[in-house]
C-alpha cells in the first residue's frame, strides 16, 4: 500500500506534469526584460502565480464534484422564481472571466497568493544511488585501468596493495615526500609569508596587552602566532574543525570588545 504522495519514478508517471494545461496560466509574467518576475539567480523563480496556477471562478475546493448534490442543499431560490435563469446566466458569465481568485497571506502581504492551484504531489524519496560503473575512475585514463577481473584473488589483491603504496609517504625512499612538500613549499618562503604556516610572527605588545581579557577567555583552545598591519590576527586553533567557524567569528567579537579593531 502506498500513500497518495508517494510515487516510483521507475514505474509511475509523474503526478506533477500537466498534460492538459487548459485553464491553466499558460506563462509565467515576465518584466519588460524578459525575466520572470520574482526569480532569483540563487534561490529560483519565487513568484506565487506560475504555469500550476489555475484561471477562471473555481467551486468550492471543498466540495468533490464528483460527490457533489445540490439536492441536499437549501435552495436560493423558490421554485419558479423569476430570478433563477438571471443567476444562473450570472454565474455563467462569471465562471467564464479568465481571473485567477486570489487572497493575501498574513506572513507575505506584499505577493497575490493563488487560491486554486494544480495539486502538487512532491518529488519520490530516494531510495538507492544512481547506478555506476565501478571503473568509474577520475584519475586513471580508460586505457590504464588494471583489469582485475582476468586476476585470481591472489594476484588481484597483491596488486590492489601495491597500487594503494604506490603513493604512501610509508613506502617511498627517504627523502622523496620531504622534498615533495619542499617544492610546495618554495614559493611562499621566496615571498616570505606566513600564509599557510604555524610559525609565530610579530606581535604588538600593546596590541597584545590590550586584547589580554579576550585571549585569557580563549586560553588553551587558541594560540596567538602574529598580529598583521595592527589588525590582522593570526591563531593557531587547537579544537573541533567543525566549531573553527565559529570560533573566529566569537574571537573577533571578543577583540573588539577590548577596544580593538580587527579586519581579519
Amino acid at each position: 500500500a502506498k500513500f497518495d504522495h508517494e510515487w516510483d519514478p521507475e514505474t509511475d508517471m509523474d503526478p506533477n506534469i500537466i498534460l492538459d494545461t487548459t485553464g491553466f496560466v499558460q506563462e509565467t509574467e515576465k518584466d519588460e526584460e524578459g525575466i520572470e518576475i520574482g526569480y532569483d539567480p540563487m534561490f529560483g523563480p519565487s513568484n506565487p502565480v506560475d504555469t500550476r496556477t489555475k484561471t477562471g471562478v473555481r467551486e468550492s475546493y471543498m466540495i468533490d464534484q464528483a460527490t457533489r448534490d445540490d439536492s441536499m442543499l437549501t435552495p436560493q431560490f423558490q421554485p419558479g422564481d423569476l430570478e433563477i435563469q438571471e443567476n444562473e446566466e450570472f454565474v455563467t458569465f462569471r465562471k467564464s472571466l479568465d481571473i485567477i481568485e486570489s487572497y493575501v497571506d498574513e506572513f507575505l502581504p506584499d505577493m497575490v497568493i493563488p487560491r486554486h492551484v494544480a495539486t502538487w504531489h512532491g518529488a519520490p524519496d530516494p531510495m538507492k544511488y544512481p547506478p555506476k560503473p565501478y571503473t568509474n575512475n577520475r584519475f586513471t585514463a580508460p586505457e590504464k585501468l588494471t583489469n582485475f577481473d582476468a586476476m585470481d584473488p591472489y594476484a588481484a589483491r597483491t596488486r590492489a596493495v601495491e597500487l594503494a603504496r604506490s603513493n604512501n609517504a610509508e613506502w617511498l625512499p627517504d627523502g622523496v615526500s620531504q622534498s615533495w612538500h619542499m617544492q610546495q613549499r618554495r614559493p611562499y618562503e621566496e615571498v616570505g609569508t606566513l600564509v599557510g604556516t604555524l610559525r609565530k610572527g610579530v606581535c604588538d605588545p600593546t596590541i597584545v596587552e590590550t586584547i589580554q581579557p579576550a585571549l585569557k577567555i580563549l586560553g588553551s583552545s587558541a594560540e596567538l602566532l602574529s598580529i598583521e598591519q595592527g589588525t590582522v590576527f593570526r591563531f593557531h586553533y587547537h579544537g573541533l574543525i567543525k566549531n573553527k567557524y565559529g570560533m573566529a567569528c566569537w574571537t573577533e567579537t571578543l577583540i573588539r570588545d577590548c577596544g580593538v579593531d580587527v579586519t581579519g
